[in-house]
């Protein structure tokens, strides 16, 4: 059964910090020893993945969910980037995301500062790497920030500060399908995929449920040069995020738009990013989403839209 993000931060709330420190551990430990009975991937199967079962190629524009703890390699994990990078070619770019350490409402919540060139990624080591990587650039939102490297780097990530909703037109989450974007993951299954949140700032108070809290945050960023920055930004309200998203799409979203499997017992996932955005919403104007009924808003109430 799949634990949601939302009841997860609940029970964090709700136990003490040991217990849910200990539950941490337990998870990794458990994790780690059925990783340990996979059979190795080579470097050579990875690119295989990459190419043939990702659909991979030369010049694509692709969004990157990962995963190390989630893969059993015969190589180094940090390689995966550049074995990536190499499959794109020049022309390629590849987006990842790099969220803080804490969720979006509590790290608006205290106020710290997000530095564009400084504060980590931590949505797992490739995405870290991605962040640190010479050619990178950073989008500059506090808390749904985007790593892109490679050819429309900049284009990709230059408005996303512009808007309150942090997966609005102008953010790359939405900007990939520009490009005729794809979305993998790699050691993770599609419940990681963020992009199905477009829907939601697109529809407005269209959409059956209000995902964010009501306050409206300014909050203070650091920019490239340096520069303090106000971006003002609504954070998610977590209690609203239980939801089965491999569970969702095998129901609702044909196998070509989106598809979970398995290689060596790893997850791996692929979406087309326009066709996926174009069914969530096809699916959500019917009042279908990925949120349970009980998320509903009978009447719709968002926060106001600037």
């Amino acid at each position: 059964m799949t634990v949601s993000h939302g009841v997860r931060e609940l029970a964090k709330k709700m136990l003490p910090s040991s217990t849910v420190a200990a539950v941490k551990r337990t998870k990794a430990k458990w994790n780690a020893v059925r990783v340990a009975k996979l059979p190795k991937l080579t470097s050579t199967q990875v690119r295989r993945v990459l190419t043939e079962d990702l659909g991979i190629a030369a010049g694509d524009v692709v969004f990157m969910h990962s995963s190390l703890d989630g893969l059993r390699l015969d190589f180094p994990g940090t390689n995966i980037l550049g074995i990536l990078l190499d499959v794109l070619g020049s022309d390629g770019t590849i987006l990842v995301p790099a969220y803080p350490k804490l969720g979006s409402y509590a790290f608006l919540k205290s106020g710290e500062v997000f530095d564009v060139r400084k504060t980590p990624s931590y949505m797992g080591l490739l995405t870290e790497l991605a962040r640190r990587n010479k050619g990178a650039v950073r989008s500059l939102h506090p808390t749904k920030s985007v790593v892109a490297i490679g050819k429309h780097a900049k284009e990709l990530t230059s408005r996303h500060h512009l808007s309150p909703y942090p997966y609005s037109q102008q953010s790359p989450y939405a900007k990939i399908r520009d490009y005729n974007g794809r979305i993998v993951g790699i050691g993770v299954s599609s419940q990681k995929i963020s992009c199905v949140h477009c829907v939601e700032d697109e529809m407005g108070d269209a959409f059956p449920v209000r995902p964010y809290h009501k306050e409206l945050f300014s909050a203070q960023c650091i920019d490239y040069a340096g520069n303090s920055r106000i971006v003002e930004t609504y954070g998610h309200n977590m209690s609203k995020t239980q939801f089965n998203l491999p569970k969702f799409m095998k129901k609702y979203v044909a196998r070509e738009i989106c598809n979970d499997f398995l290689v060596n017992g790893v997850p791996f996932f692929r979406s087309d990013a326009q066709s996926l955005h174009n069914r969530l919403l096809e699916l959500a104007r019917t009042g279908i989403t990925i949120y349970p009924k009980s998320a509903y808003e009978p009447r719709h109430r968002w926060p106001k839209r600037t």
